[in-house]
C-alpha cells in the first residue's frame, strides 16, 4: 500500500469515455505496424490531460498516454505516475517472445528500433 508520500509523485485518474477510441497517441508512439498488437480500452483524464488505455493482446499489459505525449504507469487505487518512455516500452512489450500469439519478425525489428531510441 502507498504511504501518503508516495501519493505526492502520483495523479488521480477519472475516467472519461470508453466508447470512441483514439489511435492517434499510440500510433505516435509505437508506430503503425505495432498498433494492430493492441486493443484500446478507454479514455481517461489525469493531471489536467486526456490520456488513452491501450492492451497488448499478447502480454497483456498496458500503455497509458496522454495525448500530449507523456506517458503514466498504473499506481493502484486508480492513480498514476508519469514513467519515461524505456521504461512504458519495457514493461508492454517485456518477455513478449514468451507470450501467444509471439511477435513475428517486423515486430520485433519495430521494438528494437524503439529502444534504439528511433521514431517509429
Amino acid at each position: 500500500m502507498l504511504r501518503d508520500m508516495e501519493y505526492e509523485h502520483t495523479f488521480a485518474g477519472e475516467l472519461a469515455q470508453f466508447e470512441k477510441p483514439n489511435w492517434d497517441p499510440l500510433i505516435d508512439l509505437v508506430g503503425p505496424h505495432l498498433v494492430r498488437w493492441f486493443m484500446w480500452m478507454s479514455e481517461f483524464e489525469v493531471d489536467g490531460v486526456r490520456a488513452h488505455a491501450y492492451k497488448h493482446c499478447a502480454t497483456r499489459r498496458y500503455l497509458h498516454i496522454g495525448e500530449d505525449g507523456r506517458l503514466f504507469g498504473y499506481v493502484p487505487r486508480y492513480r498514476y505516475r508519469e514513467i519515461d518512455r524505456v521504461e512504458a516500452l519495457d514493461e508492454v512489450f517485456g518477455e513478449w517472445e514468451r507470450t501467444i500469439p509471439e511477435p513475428d519478425e517486423a515486430a520485433l525489428a519495430a521494438i528494437e528500433r524503439l529502444l534504439r531510441g528511433a521514431t517509429p
